[in-house]
């Protein structure tokens, strides 16, 4: 145990491995699944993620370090977010339209990101506010003022914003301390009544509130030191074409302007300089002697600037350097004279100068040329047209990029030298971001919209890295961390980290195999081939960010495929997993189709897309996958031998002593059907599974032949063998066989055979005495409609009636046999007994018919006689041959008491089954079950007598060998009225008539309680239960009529429990095993459900004046179903009992005396004499003709009243009259109040009996 414990330890134990990983080196995380806007925080380290509702702080990792706040008032929006020159502190404009009316209102605030969240107060609000965009120093800008400025992304040191109030407007400048300084009116700016100030453009000339201000064709010069009601423009021009370069001193500047020149239709752009400080009305100092001039670039301390000049408007075009007087700096005049140029400062104040003819100029800060490359972008040049066309971005602190319409070139100098690199191959691309330090650009396909990051580090092969695929983005904001940045689109935002903080997991059945931050590859377990993933969900497959990563809400995609290179076809498996709520867990799916395979090393790769383009790889090589021996053909073929042996063998040795058939049968009876009928499915089945088919195939056949040879001595393998298709035809000559026959059955005559006795000990440990039965018996054979069919006759014959019964159910020339009697004559034992004799004889000649005991609680007799053979090991199909061959008797007891109905009993008769078949069956007299028994070809009704003088000797010997004076003076309450006794009371009598009382309700009463003492209840305990017991029956049969009883779950289990285990109830399925709980059980026998009921009743009435209730108890239908032998011909047991309990005597004489004539007054009318003779018993009958004789003609009330006169000495008399008469007048019965009684005294209400 100890060396398994440390085995499954070591097995699970993290190893680092020796796996190299590689793959995309960036990774997008998602930081906003909605449109926002991403400005930056001011330390390169944070991104304000922005929204029309506020914004939150997201680092360079992706987490979310300050929240929204609840800074921004309801109905407002953000329009524009400027950042400061403080980190975490911004100006934030916003609007909202009222929703009472159309007037808009606008406020400024300062926001600021500190602890844990975004706070804000206003600083401004108005009808209206618009910020005036700052001059960016960038191309094209500088080379096309007027040029669409974009978002600003730099810290500004403040904002200039126009304030619209109450229809006044008015130019205000706001600082980062939120101090807000009003400049100016509008109203006070000479703009000729101009008003288009969105286009307006601000430059800033340090951190005092001044700048200067180009308000369309005209420019300002704005400082709040100044009071002025009237502000002139300093210069005016043409459009919005000014460009303002600060000079040394931040005021003074040198300014371009698109002006006409006098006699010209065409402008030029003019280079002047122009102080603020000047006195008004100063003109502006034009320089160049006018000429025109295409940029202007001022060094980086702002004492020289740069101009190249133009080739429109008569220009020279060149190269020049001058201050900020206009004094040429470069001795030999200007350079590239007649050319045109686009130039580009570098922070080292160093300048790029490209030619229209593709030459690329490198210069120090005083003109020296550093280093040139003549015709270097001649073909760029030819494919756009030109330097129009052109934009450059700084790259590091001496590079470019230069974009063209068409593709992107890395413009370099490297010792001397100038050199191009075009990016991504030359395809069109746009620039969405440069990393400062100039070791890479972020490069987008304007094809297929592929985001990638382009590594400039590589002296002449710049790497690209697909980062998003098929993506908008709009900007890329690098964070300073290498190949780090936030990503804008349209629809999200990212952040991008790099691949060694990710992780990656992938969960097989025995081993995980584990990709952890910083590169690490661990293992857990072992990696076996062809092993499935875990079953934890989509956990088996995974990647993990360092960051929370919502890849459901952009449904995100997980491949992961491993891979072998020394296969032809290196694909070794695949899975899939959809992040997207709903989809179903991942399955991996395995391509090895070779037979046997060893361990090898194999290179799995995580490959992650989602909707929003993000398309990133991680690939781990060299991780060694091992081949379990499960997986090898010949250790699969020989494991499949083995098994197929063992279930063939196996069950054969054991099924004798433990019942497994219904186990193994379903699949060898597969196996079987496959190799006898369709042995290419299972040659499909085996490549499948991947066992070597003809050796399986050779096994399995002989396993099958060696089965067929141990089924002829076997009856487990017989009946294994039984349902398989090659095997099923032999079964019926097998059966045929007395000795297999024998075998096979010999386990289900043991069971019939316990059952048989479970019903003897239920009731109260039975024996059967032979007694004299009256026979009848007949044939109908198929005669024309309307031919009448031959009488039967009745006869009693000295043969025992079980022994005549055996033989006429077995002899060829035989038929249905129905037991009927009324209840009390031992229908049941007699119906035992010849089922043990039934079985006697099959285990002596297993040619005979084996009798099958059914359950009467089924709807239908065929679906029964299935049920009952649910125990028999053998197949319905077998047994569904064997009862169309008549090798089966079926046996029902009790159809009156079934569920069975004639209908049900008629179509088995007409049925399939109905002339192979033989039945045996006890019913209590029912016409229509009799009817349906006498339609067959040949039937015998079998009629119990009652114990005579003769037999009763017979019957006391069985019971009371030693003789019992007191029981056998008892006997005397059992005789009838015709000197005959019911075996049932005589039983009872000898069993528990050992007191001095009389009478048959005295009797009842000794056995229940001497059945209860025997458990050992007291004398006061069964009085109460018996008391019990007749409330109970109140409860359950007098209200339904219904002999079963609800054992499981019944609200009262704990009393009936009692009488359960006394033998007083007992469980209506034989079959139930000892110590588990019957669903129903019912009294053993009927007549002490009705004592039970009779005494009930007296109970419950016998203090009241009348007792209607014998009325429904006598001729009720839920009662008359039941004809009583407690007195020769009575029809009602109930009724029968309520006459033995009910008294006292005369006072039971009286009521049934008073009823009578209450019925000759009341239905006089509904009654005739004929109706009224055939109620009067037989020995009284001849009496009251004698009695009536006379010529009058009497009315129906007088006969009723001679009857009652000739029978009211006798009770018995009395009551058969009282009965019979109740049943013809039951149609005219009301329920009196008393009858119906409710829950409050203990009882159910009843249902009316009609």
């Amino acid at each position: 145990m100890t060396l398994l414990c440390l085995s499954v330890v070591c097995g699970q134990a993290r190893n680092s491995i020796a796996a190299s990983l590689s793959g995309s080196p960036i990774w997008p995380v998602p930081i906003a699944t909605s449109p926002a806007t991403l400005v930056p925080w001011g330390d390169e380290q944070h991104v304000w993620v922005v929204d029309e509702h506020g914004a939150r702080v997201v680092d360079r990792q992706g987490n979310t370090t300050h929240e929204h706040g609840s800074w921004l008032a309801d109905g407002f929006r953000v329009v524009a977010w400027i950042q400061t020159p403080i980190p975490g502190r911004a100006w934030v404009l916003t609007s909202a339209h009222p929703t009472g009316g159309p007037t808009e209102q606008a406020r400024l605030y300062l926001v600021e990101a500190g602890q844990g969240s975004v706070t804000g107060r206003v600083i401004l609000e108005a009808e209206k506010l618009m910020q005036l965009r700052q001059q960016l120093f960038q191309s094209p800008i500088d080379v096309y003022p007027n040029h669409l400025l974009p978002e600003p992304l730099e810290p500004h040191q403040q904002i200039w914003v126009v304030m619209d109030r109450s229809g006044s407007a008015r130019i205000c400048v706001i600082d980062a301390e939120g101090n807000v300084t009003r400049v100016i009116p509008l109203s006070a700016l000479d703009s000729s009544g101009e008003n288009p100030y969105v286009w307006w453009q601000v430059l800033p000339t340090g951190k005092e509130p001044s700048a200067w201000l180009k308000a369309g064709p005209r420019l300002f010069f704005l400082d709040t030191r100044t009071r002025s009601e009237r502000w002139r423009p300093l210069l005016s021009g043409e459009g919005h074409k000014f460009w303002v370069v600060p000079g040394p001193d931040g005021l003074r500047s040198w300014v371009t302007a698109e002006v006409y020149p006098p006699g010209s239709n065409i402008s030029r752009r003019q280079l002047y300089t122009l102080d603020p400080r000047a006195t008004p009305g100063t003109p502006p100092n034009l320089l160049l002697r006018g000429a025109s001039i295409q940029q202007l670039v001022a060094s980086a301390d702002g004492t020289r600037a740069w101009v190249a000049g133009s080739l429109r408007a008569a220009g020279e075009g060149g190269l020049h350097l001058i201050d900020i007087n206009g004094k040429s700096l470069l001795p030999g005049g200007p350079l590239f004279k007649g050319q045109r140029l686009l130039i580009y400062r570098t922070p080292t104040d160093r300048l790029w100068a490209l030619t229209e003819s593709g030459g690329v100029f490198l210069l120090d800060a005083n003109g020296r040329l550093l280093a040139a490359q003549e015709g270097l972008l001649s073909w760029l040049m030819q494919e756009e047209g030109g330097l129009s066309r052109l934009v450059t971005y700084p790259l590091g602190a001496e590079d470019l990029l230069v974009k063209a319409t068409s593709e992107v070139v890395h413009v370099k100098h490297r010792a001397e030298r100038v050199e191009a690199v075009p990016l991504l191959d030359g395809t069109q691309v746009s620039v969405r971001g440069v990393e400062p330090d100039g070791t890479g650009a972020w490069l987008q396909s304007e094809r297929d919209g592929t985001l990638s990051f382009v590594s400039l580090e590589e002296p002449h092969d710049p790497a690209a890295h697909p980062v998003m695929k098929s993506t908008e983005v709009s900007i890329v904001i690098p964070s300073g961390e290498r190949m780090g940045g936030w990503i804008q689109m349209g629809s999200a935002s990212f952040v991008t980290v790099p691949r060694e903080k990710m992780g990656a997991t992938l969960k097989l059945r025995d081993g995980t195999l584990l990709v952890e931050p910083g590169g690490h590859v661990t293992l857990e377990g072992r990696l076996d081939l062809r092993a499935p993933l875990r079953k934890d969900d989509a956990g088996s497959v995974d990647l993990r960010w360092p960051v929370s990563f919502p890849a459901d809400k952009i449904a995100g995609r997980l491949e992961v495929t491993l891979w072998d290179s020394t296969r032809a076809d290196p694909l070794v498996a695949s899975v899939t997993r959809q992040y997207a709520p709903g989809t179903p867990p991942p399955k991996l799916n395995w391509y090895m189709d070779e037979h046997s395979f060893g361990g090898r090393p194999i290179k799995v790769v995580f490959l992650y897309q989602d909707m929003a383009g993000t398309q990133a790889k991680l690939e781990v090589s060299d991780v060694l996958f091992h081949a379990p021996l499960i997986e090898q053909t010949w250790f699969r073929t020989t494991l499949a031998c083995l098994l197929a042996t063992l279930l063939f063998v196996l069950p054969l040795m054991l099924l004798p002593r433990q019942r497994l058939a219904q186990r193994w049968l379903p699949f060898l009876g597969w196996s079987a059907n496959v190799l006898g009928g369709s042995g290419l499915f299972l040659a499909g089945m085996a490549n499948t599974w991947r066992i070597h088919f003809p050796i399986f195939v050779g096994v399995l056949f002989l396993e099958l032949l060696l089965g067929l040879v141990l089924g002829l001595v076997s009856p487990a393998a017989f009946r294994l063998l039984a349902s398989t298709r090659p095997f099923w035809w032999m079964v019926p000559v097998a059966l045929g066989l007395p000795s297999t026959r024998r075998n096979i059955q010999a386990e289900y005559v043991a069971h019939v055979g316990r059952k048989v006795e479970a019903w003897r000990h239920q009731a109260n440990h039975e024996q059967y005495i032979s007694l004299p039965a009256l026979f009848r018996e007949g044939m109908t054979p198929a005669s024309p409609a309307g031919t009448p069919a031959p009488s039967s006759a009745t006869y009693l014959t000295r043969e025992p009636p079980e022994e005549r019964i055996v033989r006429f159910l077995t002899q060829p020339a035989g038929g249905h046999v129905l037991i009927e009697s009324p209840g009390g004559r031992g229908k049941s034992a007699l119906l035992r007994e010849v089922v043990r004799r039934m079985l006697s004889d099959f285990l002596e000649d297993p040619s005979k018919p084996l009798p099958v005991l059914c359950d009467g609680r089924g709807p239908t007799l065929e679906g029964l006689v299935f049920q009952a053979l649910a125990s028999n090991p053998l197949s319905k199909d077998i047994h569904e041959f064997l009862l169309l061959r008549g090798d089966y008797v079926l046996v029902v007891d009790g159809l009156t008491e079934s569920a069975l109905s004639t209908e049900s009993l008629k179509a088995f008769l007409d049925g399939r089954y109905g002339h192979c078949v033989r039945l045996l069956l006890t019913s209590r007299p029912h016409l229509g079950f009799r009817q349906a028994v006498e339609g067959s070809s040949h039937w015998m009704i079998a009629e119990p007598r009652r114990l005579d003088d003769e037999t009763l000797g017979r019957f006391v010997a069985a019971y009371a060998p030693e003789g019992h004076p007191q029981a056998e003076k008892r006997l005397e309450a059992c005789r009838g009225a015709d000197g005959t006794y019911l075996p049932i009371l005589v039983r009872l009598a000898l069993l528990f008539g050992h007191g001095s009382e009389e009478g048959i309700a005295a009797l009842y009463e000794a056995a229940f309680r001497g059945l209860l003492r025997r458990q050992g209840v007291s004398g006061e305990e069964d009085t109460e239960l018996l008391a019990w017991a007749g409330e109970f029956c109140l409860r359950t049969y007098w209200i339904q009529g219904i002999r079963s009883l609800r054992y499981r779950n019944a609200p009262e289990q704990g009393q009936m429990q009692k009488l359960l285990h006394a033998g007083l109830l007992v469980p209506e399925d034989a079959s139930v095993t000892p110590g588990q709980p019957p669903g129903q059980v019912r009294f053993f026998h009927d007549s002490m459900q009705s004592y039970l009921t009779a005494r009930g009743l007296f109970t419950r009435v016998h203090a009241e004046l009348t007792w209607d209730i014998l009325w429904r108890a006598a001729a009720d239908p839920l009662f008359r179903t039941d004809p009583s032998e407690l007195d020769s011909g009575a029809d009602s047991e109930l009724f029968q009992l309520c006459l033995q309990v009910f008294g006292p005597e005369e006072k039971l004489r009286r009521e049934l005396r008073r009823q009578l004539l209450e019925w000759a007054t009341l239905h006089d009318d509904d009654l005739s004499k004929r109706d009224i003779l055939n109620t009067v018993p037989e020995h009284k009958r001849t009496h009251l003709e004698a009695l009536l004789h006379t010529d009058a003609e009497l009315s129906p009330r007088s006969v009723l009243r001679a009857a009652v006169s000739v029978c009211q000495e006798d009770l018995a008399s009395l009551g058969t009259l009282y009965m019979r008469l109740a049943q013809r007048l039951w149609p005219w019965h009301h329920p009196e109040p008393e009858e119906t009684w409710s829950m409050d005294s203990g009882q159910g209400a009843r249902p009316r009996a009609h």
